[in-house]
């Protein structure tokens, strides 16, 4: 069996999303939904349900009032947040387990794309994007080729190590020099799998190289969604989540920052803000 075969078959074996995270998808990117259309999706699981209570009830919030339905909860926590709380709580039986070819501990790839996901909703909110919805949802699963190309990263590390370490290659330019692709175009084929969006594969398969996105077009509708994506990731790696042996091994991009009127002070302010949300999704996730 050759190398794609092998990712193929890997990516078939792979745990799918959540079903209540992939229908929570389907109904977000839908303009015309309400309120009712996501409880409804929602109300079905039960434990899912419970889990929201809990934590809408629990000492961290500290509400004035028991929360007795979603209903109550998505006023008390707001709609987005509430659903970015649950589809990150649901990506950790997908992300959470150890990524040995990355260098990466159990746990630490699942903080890491929560990081990145909270990070694309801050910066979504700091830059005014239009149409934020797939910014989170973006952040949470660009990473997702990591889970595939692990096994394949740990048998070829010290070739890759070398390049990263010795002659300065980003890890990704060093994984397509030993294995023939990286974990951003594996990543890619995997959301086309899942039958995800075409704008949020584009995010996946560009993350660490924005400007290969798109022609240079300051006009062009999508390409902020990858530019944040990037520059969520790039700040999650300077905030030390989730960093293993790729390490800081990614070339930065000014322009990026310059296209966004960004400074290093929004990125500090950001990157508390992460910090401090991440907290939240953990709560709920021990809760799962």
């Amino acid at each position: 069996m050759n190398r794609v075969q092998d990712i193929v078959a890997a990516v078939d074996t792979l745990p799918p999303l959540h079903d209540t995270t992939l229908r929570l998808l389907t109904v977000l990117r839908d303009p015309h939904s309400s309120i009712e259309d996501i409880v409804e999706v929602i109300r079905y699981d039960e434990a899912l349900t419970g889990q929201v209570l809990r934590l809408c009830n629990s000492v961290y919030f500290g509400l004035n009032r028991k929360i007795n339905s979603l209903s109550e909860a998505m006023v008390c926590l707001g709609t987005t947040k509430l659903l970015h709380l649950i589809m990150a709580a649901h990506s950790s039986a997908l992300l959470g387990k150890e990524q040995r070819g990355y260098g990466l501990p159990p746990g630490h790839l699942w903080q890491h794309s929560v990081g990145v996901a909270l990070a694309c909703d801050i910066l979504g909110e700091k830059t005014r994007v239009p149409n934020p919805a797939p910014l989170f949802t973006a952040g949470l699963l660009h990473d997702i080729g990591k889970v595939v190309l692990n096994e394949y990263v740990a048998a070829e590390y010290a070739q890759i190590a070398r390049l990263v370490h010795q002659e300065r290659y980003a890890f990704n330019e060093a994984e397509r020099m030993v294995l023939g692709y990286d974990h951003c175009e594996v990543g890619a084929l995997l959301a086309e799998k899942w039958n995800l969006s075409a704008g949020l594969i584009r995010c996946i398969r560009w993350h660490h190289e924005p400007q290969s996105a798109t022609p240079d077009t300051p006009d062009d509708p999508d390409r902020v969604y990858v530019d944040l994506v990037y520059l969520a990731d790039v700040l999650c790696l300077m905030l030390g989540l989730g960093i293993g042996a790729d390490g800081l091994n990614y070339r930065s991009d000014e322009d990026v920052l310059t296209r966004y009127h960004l400074t290093e002070r929004d990125l500090e302010q950001i990157g508390a803000r992460v910090v401090a949300e991440l907290i939240q999704v953990k709560q709920m996730a021990s809760q799962s």
